[in-house]
């Protein structure tokens, strides 16, 4: 009885994740979460053709005078998903097909600091983990 009732709880936590990231889609159709190793191989592209993470920035669309930058750090390290907005200027300018990296959407819940730590040490980033 006690696997059984290990099961049910399985099967409950697992649809609850899953309603969890159905919801959050749901609730925010124009933000794009991407795997940690395609996230940052991406951006990482962007800050090269760029010249640095500001330009980058201001290529993406975000106007800051201080810092433009800063969206695209949080972006980068994991702490926000791509507004779809931006994440379809990133694309334009890196003349990237946007379907293409859209193949490599996530779940918020996927993109953990490990997976990002791991994903900036193989790219020669390590520099922005915080």
């Amino acid at each position: 009885m006690i696997v059984v009732g290990i099961i049910v709880s399985e099967n409950i936590a697992t649809s609850n994740y899953a309603s969890s990231n159905y919801a959050w889609e749901r609730t925010q159709p124009d933000k794009v979460w991407l795997s940690s190793g395609f996230r940052v191989m991406l951006i990482k592209m962007g800050i090269d053709k760029a010249g640095s993470v500001n330009q980058l920035g201001r290529e993406m669309g975000y106007r800051s005078r201080v810092h433009p930058g800063w969206s695209v750090r949080q972006i980068l390290v994991g702490k926000q998903p791509f507004p779809m907005d931006r994440l379809k200027a990133l694309a334009d300018f890196l003349d990237y097909p946007l379907e293409e990296i859209l193949r490599h959407r996530t779940t918020p819940s996927s993109v953990t600091q490990e997976s990002t730590r791991r994903a900036l040490e193989a790219n020669g980033m390590p520099f922005y983990m915080s």
